[in-house]
């Protein structure tokens, strides 16, 4: 692995939120899109997916995706609303044919332009009943929060690993200010940021925010991701029998990864793969918490980070 030079806090400012303008701004290299399925307290696993897009694609795949949404008249592609053709949508009354041709290109769009895919779905029982009180107190009470906390640990691996030189740029999807979903996201920033001050990394993750997915266009491709996903993590905890379309989906993405059959791949997806997606088993967690509580490592800098945060406040 390639050593990590020191950085100072980076002048990126966010092409996806200049949209055309962006020839007098600081060109970031990759913008990770991050979204989630499986938030809502009734449901049973929760998943974090994050879609990585090359900075100097992101005007290309703005237009690519201006073109499908005036040509098949939506402004905003939420995944879960279009499947279901939600009577109170723009997606109401479509009919088979326009559904499956929107979904392939949006598929082509995602796969053309994405450069990588992470992807964590986690049970959420087997969270609760596995991870203690004490530890979730530090590292989030939201499953998602976790499955973040892991997913841009792995993206900063990628990155360092792919030898591209800059910190990522971050965009989440929506998140109201005081709501706690939002907060402890910004708190597995802050904490990431810390940490990665000491090893040399300042900068690492200042870059992000939180956006409306009809403005952004890479939060809708990922929200399609997400979904399927969500699907699959059903399938797998719940035994759920796999929507038609979410299977179609995955056996896309997975196409993506190059040679193999679908088959190898759904059986076994690594890091060198482009589309990584994971369920994280009952012994998965097990054995995470009890390497986390053995070395405490990680709760004393929690706790670390806690007194720099009061002495800051």
């Amino acid at each position: 692995m390639p050593k990590v030079k020191s950085l100072d806090v980076p002048n990126h400012v966010l092409v996806s939120a200049r949209g055309k303008r962006w020839e007098k701004v600081n060109l970031v290299m990759f913008t990770v899109y991050i979204d989630d399925s499986g938030s809502d307290p009734s449901q049973h696993v929760a998943n974090a997916t994050a879609l990585v897009i090359p900075g100097a694609r992101i005007i290309a795949l703005q237009n690519e995706w201006d073109s499908l949404r005036k040509k098949e008249g939506f402004t905003d592609f939420h995944t879960s609303v279009f499947i279901a053709r939600n009577p109170h949508s723009e997606f109401a009354n479509r009919s088979d044919e326009k559904q499956t041709r929107v979904l392939l290109r949006v598929r082509q769009i995602l796969k053309k332009f994405g450069a990588k895919v992470f992807s964590f779905t986690v049970n959420k029982r087997d969270y609760d009943e596995v991870v203690p009180a004490e530890f979730r107190s530090y590292a989030g009470t939201h499953h998602y929060t976790w499955a973040i906390r892991h997913m841009v640990a792995m993206l900063t691996a990628w990155r360092v690993s792919s030898r591209v030189t800059d910190p990522l740029e971050y965009i989440f999807d929506w998140m109201k200010k005081g709501k706690e979903r939002r907060e402890e996201i910004e708190t597995v920033m802050a904490q990431a940021e810390y940490t990665a001050g000491e090893k040399g990394m300042a900068g690492e993750y200042l870059n992000y925010s939180f956006r409306q997915r009809k403005e952004i266009p890479g939060l809708q491709c990922v929200d399609c991701i997400a979904w399927t996903c969500y699907q699959y993590g059903q399938l797998v905890f719940r035994n759920k029998p796999l929507h038609p379309i979410a299977d179609a989906i995955w056996d896309d993405l997975c196409s993506r990864n190059g040679p193999g059959t679908i088959a190898d791949v759904k059986k076994s997806s690594g890091p060198l793969d482009w589309f990584c997606a994971g369920a994280v088993t009952r012994s998965n967690l097990e054995e995470w918490i009890q390497k986390e509580l053995a070395d405490g490592i990680s709760l004393t800098r929690f706790k670390d980070w806690e007194k720099t945060k009061a002495v800051r406040v």
